[in-house]
């Protein structure tokens, strides 16, 4: 981004996004690509319903064991002369989308009891669904395009989706949490936590104007003058065309930052700034430490620091996620009949544990 010839301290805009680590939003997945939804979707459905789906994937024919209608003969279409069977129909759903549907339609099943709709639900799935539809308009989309071509019938049944989506969520959010013990959360405290810090900071962007050298030495220029005897508010309004200026006020030790940024902070005595620039994903910054408040009880915290640690877990294992919804299906004694679908879905565990270790 380019700097604007004015005075940064006085902008409206928030600048605390500078600092902000990166974190995959709603938009961002979307932009990724990251909507798990099968494009033909609307082709299943538009053949089958929910009860044929069912009887599907619960009648056994022994003894090959493969899951069918009794009579797999039955026609599901015909055209021109040609019979579309409910066999052929089942066969390519098998070898096209049947994961798919079946894990979500297994996990609906498993985690609709265990976290029953509410209005909060219902409100999140709402706006994803008003942000997904929202981000592809700008595209030329509508929303009878966005949801036919993901294979929706409406917005209600996006809606249905985005809920497995959300339960999924929560099952794992409360997984992370049981997994932390009442020493976890004490040395994290005693170890991490800190009173909150009232806090400033310029910054010397690296962008297409200045490299990541330049941005250096500009930053390293400015501390200079700090050290030669200029006011930090001299040395502001001297660069104030330069860099940008934020007064953070007072950051908490769970502040959404770089962590290369929280450690330079914490290390800083109170009225004093950093003697070395600190680089961040940004650029260049010079830290200054004014004052801290007294570091809050432990009880306080709790929630806080559960949910730092919660956050580290997930970080520092990216197959933890999916491990947890596995586990949680061999803990609902999931019993495939039919091993064709046993085979595939072993398949794709294997796969999805396997994806991140490549």
């Amino acid at each position: 981004m380019k700097k604007e010839k004015e005075n940064k301290e006085t902008q409206k805009k928030d600048m605390s996004k500078i600092l902000k680590k990166d974190s995959t939003s709603t938009k961002e997945k979307m932009k990724k690509g990251l909507l798990k939804v099968d494009e033909n979707r609307n082709i299943i459905y538009s053949f089958i319903g929910g009860a044929l789906l069912v009887t599907l994937i619960t009648i056994i024919i022994w003894p090959d064991r493969i899951a069918t209608l009794e009579d797999g003969t039955q026609p599901v279409v015909t055209i021109e002369g040609e019979t579309f069977t409910a066999d052929f129909l089942y066969e390519q759903m098998k070898e096209k989308f049947s994961i798919s549907l079946l894990l979500d339609s297994i996990d609906d099943a498993i985690l609709s009891k265990k976290y029953e709709e509410n209005d909060e639900m219902l409100e999140e799935v709402k706006k994803t669904a008003d942000d997904y539809i929202s981000y592809y308009t700008q595209y030329g989309y509508t929303e009878e395009s966005f949801l036919s071509q993901n294979g929706f019938a409406n917005k209600d049944e996006f809606i249905d989706y985005l809920k497995i989506d959300y339960r999924r969520k929560l099952y794992y959010e409360d997984y992370l949490k049981s997994q932390v013990t009442d020493e976890d959360i004490e040395k994290y405290y005693n170890d991490e936590v800190f009173g909150d810090i009232n806090t400033q900071h310029m910054l010397v962007e690296v962008n297409e104007d200045m490299s990541d050298e330049d941005a250096k030495a500009k930053a390293e220029e400015i501390i200079k003058k700090l050290n030669d005897g200029a006011t930090w508010d001299e040395v502001k309004e001297e660069y104030k065309d330069e860099v940008t200026f934020e007064d953070l006020k007072y950051v908490a030790f769970n502040a959404n930052y770089e962590s290369e940024f929280l450690d330079a902070l914490v290390k800083l005595d109170e009225n004093s700034y950093t003697k070395e620039p600190v680089k961040t994903t940004y650029g260049y910054h010079i830290i200054y430490r004014l004052d801290q408040k007294e570091k809050a009880n432990i009880d306080d915290l709790r929630d806080s620091i559960i949910e730092q640690l919660t956050a580290k877990m997930d970080e520092e294992d990216p197959d933890l996620y999916n491990k947890t919804m596995i586990q949680m299906r061999k803990d609902a004694k999931i019993d495939f009949k039919d091993t064709v679908m046993k085979e595939k879905y072993d398949d794709y565990c294997n796969n999805l544990l396997n994806s991140n270790n490549e």
